[in-house]
């Protein structure tokens, strides 16, 4: 039995929805062999991704071994910094690249920013950009469903990073192939970057980070390679994997209350920007975070987007018009979740807070090495 409130006309009406009707008339709609409604076997009941499984467990083992390392370990701070720099730029790469550009089609982008965006998603370790792409466009078409990759109604774990250590079940292939992906075969240098992954991440995930510190202030090879390589890949793999798993497990839904993507300040920081989930799976073609000016939330990709629409490498910006927006909120949003305009003054200096709060928190990291150093007395740097 579900109820719905109207406020307008302070009525309560109730209506008789059971489950097994709805799917019904859905499966009526798309057709009784639509992936969203295909019974899967247990997830852990499918045959395993070996080569995953083999690559997380030594990234996550070599991170402990690392960190260690670093809390007994003299580095200088221009790696840790340089580090910071990369793992900031690598997430930035995916969320406006990987993401908006390619995943959306928020905006069209010249080839030089292409060419750097491709480059710097490569080095987080999350597979290709076009592979990136095909599963996020099966995600949104299929959100929470059988048909989804990383679906979250088989359980946080699951949809945080389980769904890389077991192969595709046959709904989300099917739901794969009704999708047209040729945009992103046709283009050469997306192409390129899958064909040639394994290359371009190990130059410019691994060998470059590593041999810039040792070259230009005589880091020790280990250190570069802990700092540089294994925490940043852990930390930035984990921080993208939270839009998956939390954001469609907590928080608010303003938007549109009915689906579970929410909107979650903790995972806007930590994952640079993609927290605001619920908007954006309402509104997957805007290549904002929200509806509001973007300075006032943390959001580093969209603040890089516009840079670069400045600069005349990024064109036709495309977002939600402001009565669209209303609209849907006023159909399916929660009133009294959705923000509504502040004073100036309480804007900017939210603004200030966010901003300092989320770039404190996306370098969560160092702060346990940092609490250890300043507990035993120990030289925190050179």
């Amino acid at each position: 039995m579900n109820t719905v409130n109207d406020k307008n006309q302070n009525a309560s009406i109730s209506i008789e929805c059971p489950e097994s009707i709805v799917v019904e008339k859905l499966k009526a709609i798309y057709g009784v062999d639509d992936p969203r409604f295909k019974v899967e076997p247990s997830a852990w009941k499918r045959p395993l991704k070996w080569s995953n499984i083999i690559i997380l467990t030594i990234l996550h083992i070599a991170v402990i071994v690392c960190y260690v390392d670093v809390c007994f370990s003299l580095f200088h701070l221009e790696t840790a910094l340089f580090s910071i720099i990369i793992g900031a730029m690598s997430g930035i790469a995916t969320s406006a690249g990987s993401h908006r550009l390619w995943s959306h089609r928020t905006f069209k982008a010249r080839w030089p920013l292409k060419l750097w965006l491709l480059i710097f998603q490569a080095i987080t370790m999350n597979g290709s950009t076009l592979a990136y792409a095909r599963d996020h466009r099966t995600h949104h078409k299929y959100s929470d469903t059988e048909g989804d990759p990383k679906n979250p109604t088989r359980g946080l774990f699951y949809s945080h990073i389980g769904w890389w250590l077991v192969k595709k079940t046959d709904s989300v292939k099917q739901a794969g192939r009704k999708l047209n992906f040729s945009d992103l075969y046709e283009d050469r240098l997306v192409f390129l970057q899958h064909k040639y992954y394994i290359p371009i991440f190990i130059l410019f995930g691994v060998i470059i980070p590593m041999v810039i510190p040792v070259i230009l202030w005589n880091e020790d090879p280990w250190l570069a390679f802990s700092i540089c390589v294994v925490l940043r890949i852990f930390v930035i793999l984990h921080h993208l994997f939270t839009v998956n798993s939390l954001a469609h497990f907590f928080g608010y839904r303003p938007y549109d209350f009915r689906i579970r993507p929410a909107d979650h300040r903790f995972v806007n920081y930590i994952s640079f920007g993609e927290g605001i989930h619920n908007y954006h799976h309402v509104f997957p073609f805007d290549y904002r975070i929200n509806d509001r000016p973007q300075w006032e939330l943390f959001n580093p990709p969209v603040t890089f987007i516009r840079v670069c629409s400045l600069l005349r490498l990024a064109y036709d910006l495309k977002i939600a018009s402001p009565a669209v927006i209303k609209e849907i909120v006023t159909r399916r949003g929660v009133q009294t979740l959705y923000d509504p305009i502040r004073s100036l003054k309480f804007r900017i200096l939210n603004a200030i807070f966010d901003w300092i709060i989320g770039i404190s928190t996306a370098i969560w990291i160092i702060y346990p090495a940092l609490i250890f150093k300043l507990a035993t007395k120990s030289v925190i740097y050179i």
